[in-house]
C-alpha cells in the first residue's frame, strides 16, 4: 500500500481524533521517508509509533530531524556516554526490529538509539538568528517516491504530546493540495540545506549520535542481567544483600567486604533507596578510581535517579560538574573520582553532612598515602558512610587500614568467593598451576636487588622491606622462564585462549606474551595504559577473543562472558589477585553449566627457602577450586 492509499482528513484533532492511530502510525507504515521539523523531541515519541515504526525501517525507511536545543533531559543525558557503531547483518536487524520495534516493546531511549545505530535517524539542531526564544516551527512530511504529505500544527515530538495534550494537526497531501504540500516541503528543505533565513542549523556532532548507542547496550546489559536474576528460583539467593543493608541501616558507617560479582553496587543501591524512603538523606557522592568502573556506575545511577527523583553529577573524565553539585547539592547524586572528592566534601554547606551518604567503591584505594593527605578529616562531619570492596583490606600498610577505617568505619559483613560459588553467585573454576624455575639471569637480577640494598643501607638511606619485596618480585613477575612454559601449555589448550585476560607485569612482557598467543589465533589485542577504552568495548562484544593486559581491568568491570584468566603476574597479597581472577568468576546466563579457568605461574622454591608466595598462592586456589554449588560452607 502506499500513501495515496490512505483516506486523509484536512486536519486531525485531540478530542476528536487520535491523531496517532489515525494519522501518524499508518503514514509511517507506508512511507519511506519521515522528515519532522519541531521545537521539542523526546524520544518517547517512539514509543508511541509503536510496531509502524518497524515497518518503516523493515523496508529501509530514513528519518530526518530538525530540533531545538530542548532536547529532552534523559536523552541528553543519553548522549554524555559513548560508544561506537555496530555493523548490523540481515539477521541482526531482524532480531532488533522485532525486539525493540515490536506493539507495546521498546523503551524511547532505546528506540532512538536503535535509529541511530541503525544509521535510519540524522539530527540537525536549530537555533533562531535573532530574539532569545527557542526554535518553534512544526512542520512535517512522510514521502513515499514522487508523492508526500506534509503537515503542520500544535504537535510537539514526544508521547505526552500526542497522548495528552489538546492538538491539532493539518494535513497537505502532494496528490490533493499541490501547492501547500509543495511549499512545506520547500520550508523543510531550506532548513535542512542550511538556507533558511530565520534560522541557524547545525549538525548534530557523530560523538553525540555514538553516546546513544552506548546507553542502548548498557541498560540492555543491565536488563538481562536483571531479568536472569528474577528467574533464579531461590528467593534467598541474594540474602547477603538483604544482610548487608540491615547491618548498615543500624550501623550507619562500616564496610561490606563482598566478593566481586555479589552485588556490591545493587547492595549500594538498596541502601540508598532505603535512607531516601526513611527521609534520611538529601545528598549522595559516590567516589571510585577509573573511568571505566566510574562509567559502569554512571549506567547504574540512571536507572536509581528515576526512583529516588534526584539529578545527577559527574566529575571525572571530561566531565567537571563538582561546582554545579555544589551549587544544588540537595535531591542530588554525585559521581566523582577520588582526586576531586576533597572539593566536593570541603565544599558542603554546613549541615548537609547529617543528611548526606558517601559511598566508596574499591575501598582499599582510598587507604592510599595520597588519599590519605587529601582526604583526611574531611568525612568527619558525613553522618552515613559505606565502603565496598572485595578486598578491602589493604596487606601489609597498617596506616591505609586505620585510615579506611576511620575515614569510613569498621567491617560490617563478609561474604567471599567460596559463599558465593557455594550459592551459584559466582561460577566454580579449573586452576591451572604451572611450575617454573628462575632462569640464571632472573637469579642475578635478584642479587642486584641485595646488593642495591646493601649500598643503600651504608649510604645511611636504607630500603623499606617493601621496596625489597617490590623490587624481587618485579624480578618473579618478568621472568622469561614462563614464556616456554606457556607456549607449551597453551599449544594443547588453545580453548583457554577464547573469552580470555592476560595479565602480564610489563607492556614488554605483554608483548612477548602477544608472540605465543598469536600462533594460535589473531582475535587479540593489548589493553594497556593510555589505550582506548574501545578496547574493552570490542572484547565485551565478543569482537575480540583474548585481551593482554597489565591493571586496567583488575577492578569492578563486569564482562560475563570471560571464562579465562592467565596470570603472568600475581602479587604477593591477595587483593590484585582476587580481584583478577573474579573478572572470570561471574555467571553468565548464556552459559549456564560455565566453569573458569585460572592458570598461574608458580615459582619452585630453593630448598632452604622453605614454602614461598606463590607455593602459598597455589595451596589457597587448589582449595578454593575445589569449591561447588550446594556444598556446606560458612556463607550457608
Amino acid at each position: 500500500m502506499k500513501l495515496r492509499d490512505i483516506r486523509y482528513q484536512e486536519d486531525y484533532r485531540s478530542g476528536y481524533d487520535d491523531i496517532v492511530t489515525d494519522f501518524f502510525r499508518p503514514s509511517l507504515a507506508r512511507a519511506m521517508e519521515y522528515w519532522r521539523a519541531v521545537g521539542y523531541f523526546s524520544s518517547s515519541a517512539l514509543e508511541s509509533f509503536g510496531a509502524p515504526l518497524g515497518e518503516f525501517i523493515k523496508h529501509g525507511g530514513n528519518i530526518k530531524l530538525v530540533t531545538s536545543v530542548e532536547l529532552s533531559e534523559s536523552d541528553l543525558e543519553a548522549i554524555q556516554n559513548g560508544a561506537p557503531k555496530q555493523d548490523i547483518c540481515a539477521q541482526r536487524l531482524e532480531r532488533i526490529i522485532e525486539t525493540d520495534f515490536a506493539e507495546g516493546m521498546g523503551d524511547g531511549t532505546v528506540r532512538l538509539a536503535r535509529l541511530l545505530e541503525l544509521e535510519r535517524l540524522e539530527i540537525q539542531i536549530a537555533v533562531p538568528r535573532t530574539g532569545t526564544g527557542i526554535y518553534h516551527e512544526k512542520i512535517g512530511l512522510f514521502i513515499d517516491g514522487k508523492d508526500w504529505v506534509a503537515f503542520t500544527g500544535s504537535s510537539n515530538e514526544s508521547r505526552n504530546a500526542f497522548e495528552n495534550n489538546r492538538e491539532c494537526v493539518d494535513v497537505y497531501p502532494s496528490w490533493s493540495s499541490q501547492a501547500r504540500a509543495t511549499r512545506k516541503k520547500a520550508h523543510f528543505e531550506d532548513l535542512w540545506r542550511r538556507t533558511d533565513y530565520g534560522v541557524e542549523v547545525y549538525s548534530f556532532p557523530d560523538a553525540a549520535r555514538q553516546k546513544l548507542i552506548k546507553v542502548c547496550g548498557e541498560w540492555e546489559a543491565r536488563r538481562k542481567q536483571q531479568k536472569e536474576e528474577e528467574r533464579q528460583p531461590e528467593p534467598d539467593r541474594w540474602r547477603h544483600q538483604t544482610d548487608a543493608l540491615k547491618e548498615f541501616l543500624v550501623a550507619e558507617r562500616g564496610v561490606l567486604n563482598m566478593a566481586t560479582g555479589t552485588g556490591k553496587t545493587r547492595t549500594a543501591l538498596k541502601i540508598v533507596r532505603a535512607l531516601r524512603e526513611r527521609g534520611s538523606i538529601d545528598t549522595v557522592i559516590v567516589s571510585t578510581d577509573g573511568n571505566d568502573l566510574l562509567d559502569q556506575w554512571y549506567v547504574e545511577i540512571l536507572g536509581l535517579r528515576k526512583d529516588v527523583g534526584a539529578k545527577v553529577f559527574r566529575h571525572y573524565k571530561s566531565s567537571r560538574e563538582v561546582e554545579d553539585f555544589l551549587l544544588e547539592p540537595t535531591d542530588s547524586i554525585l559521581l566523582v573520582s577520588r582526586q576531586p572528592l576533597a572539593s566536593a566534601l570541603r565544599g558542603l554547606p554546613a549541615g548537609a553532612g547529617e543528611r548526606t551518604l558517601l559511598v566508596h567503591d574499591e575501598v582499599h584505594g582510598l587507604g592510599s598515602p595520597a588519599n590519605r593527605q587529601r582526604l583526611s578529616g574531611l568525612s568527619d562531619d558525613i553522618r552515613f558512610r559505606l565502603g565496598l570492596s572485595a578486598t578491602p583490606e589493604r596487606e601489609y600498610d597498617v596506616e591505609g587500614n586505620e585510615f579506611i577505617q576511620e575515614h569510613i568505619g569498621p567491617e560490617l559483613m563478609r561474604f567471599e568467593l567460596d559463599d558465593a560459588i557455594r550459592r551459584e553467585i559466582l561460577a566454580p573454576f579449573q586452576y591451572f598451576p604451572l611450575s617454573y624455575e628462575l632462569t640464571q639471569e632472573d637469579r642475578q637480577r635478584v642479587q642486584d636487588v641485595y646488593k642495591r640494598q646493601a649500598a643503600r643501607a651504608a649510604e645511611g638511606n636504607p630500603m623499606s622491606d617493601e621496596e625489597v619485596w617490590i623490587e624481587i618480585a618485579r624480578v618473579y613477575k618478568t621472568s622469561p622462564a614462563k614464556l616456554p612454559i606457556f607456549d607449551d601449555f597453551i599449544r594443547e589448550r588453545q580453548e583457554l585462549l577464547e573469552r580470555c585476560i592476560i595479565f602480564a607485569e610489563t607492556q614488554e612482557y605483554g608483548y612477548e606474551a602477544l608472540e605465543i598467543v598469536h600462533k594460535y589465533r589473531t582475535d587479540f589485542h593489548t589493553y594497556f595504559s593510555g589505550e582506548e577504552s574501545e578496547t574493552l568495548k570490542r572484547f565485551a562484544r565478543g569482537e575480540l577473543e583474548c585481551l593482554i593486559t597489565c591493571h586496567r581491568v583488575s577492578e569492578g568491570i563486569d564482562i560475563r562472558s570471560l571464562k579465562s584468566v592467565i596470570l603472568f603476574s600475581s602479587a604477593r597479597a591477595r587483593l590484585e589477585t582476587i580481584q583478577r581472577m573474579g573478572r572470570c568468576l561471574r555467571t553468565d546466563p548464556d552459559m549456564p553449566e560455565k566453569v573458569a579457568n585460572i592458570v598461574d605461574f608458580i615459582r619452585e622454591s630453593d630448598e632452604e627457602d622453605g614454602q614461598n608466595a606463590d607455593e602459598e598462592r597455589a595451596e589457597w586456589l587448589n582449595r578454593l577450586s575445589q569449591v561447588r554449588a550446594g556444598e556446606d560452607g560458612n556463607g550457608d
